[in-house]
């Protein structure tokens, strides 16, 4: 499903961008399958705990749910609402409720205690910079702007240091970007000076960047380019997905 929820995030982009309007159908066709499984995979719930309802995982019948596997599935839904093909609202709030599960936080009254506090991996798990930033962007996709998770990890992402040598530092540079550039003001001028520096000052003379440690450094250049490529030019709406 990981791979399933970018690609689909890619064909959704890709609306009306084809070479010629026969393209642009056999776009349209593979975005409505790919939809159709994102929304079945979701459906799954009765293999599922409550507090894993709403969310996806590796597979289409996983019997569980992670944040990671989950916000690639809303960007993909969110990218196809924008181009126009459909999307179950039921869908979006099921994914919300799970986002929330994920906030680390007591609750009271359905609502967080902790107002700085992050998303976690899973619900229960403490918040991490590249899994807080990735909530909060997938919160905002949904149009929770002024959730109290949403402006409880903005203020838990300002006190935090974006790191190149820490794991996920290109997920989570991806996601930062792109999430705070969303709340605007301080936030979006932080997090646009914090990953420019770390990005322009490691880059390669070639172009390129390499990731120092953990499973991105096995992923390769071409992939950690391509994340930093996309961290960068969230600023300039070249794609539809960074539209406000």
């Amino acid at each position: 499903m990981y791979g399933h929820g970018i690609i689909t995030l890619m064909l959704a982009e890709m609306m009306g961008m084809g070479a010629n309007d026969k393209q642009d159908e056999k776009i349209r066709i593979k975005l409505k399958k790919a939809l159709e499984l994102i929304i079945y995979s979701q459906k799954q719930k009765d293999k599922k705990n409550k507090n894993q309802y709403g969310g996806w995982r590796y597979t289409p019948k996983s019997k569980d749910s992670d944040l990671s596997v989950t916000v690639w599935q809303l960007m993909a839904l969110r990218a196809a609402y924008d181009a126009g093909m459909e999307v179950p609202k039921e869908a979006i709030d099921a994914a919300v409720e799970y986002l929330k599960q994920c906030y680390k936080s007591s609750r009271k009254d359905d609502k967080p205690t902790n107002l700085k506090s992050g998303f976690g991996y899973v619900p229960g798990r403490d918040p991490k910079f590249a899994m807080a930033a990735a909530g909060l962007l997938a919160m905002q996709v949904c149009g929770e702007y002024d959730a109290l998770e949403v402006k409880g990890t903005r203020d838990w992402l300002m006190d935090r240091q974006l790191k190149y040598h820490e794991h996920y530092f290109f997920y989570g540079a991806y996601y930062y970007a792109q999430g705070m550039h969303q709340v605007e003001d301080k936030y979006a001028e932080k997090a646009r000076k914090q990953v420019e520096k770390l990005l322009l000052t490691n880059q390669q003379p070639d172009g390129s960047w390499q990731a120092k440690t953990g499973e991105e450094k096995n992923a390769g250049r071409t992939y950690a380019a391509s994340m930093a490529i996309l961290s960068l030019s969230v600023k300039y709406h070249f794609l539809p997905i960074y539209q406000k």
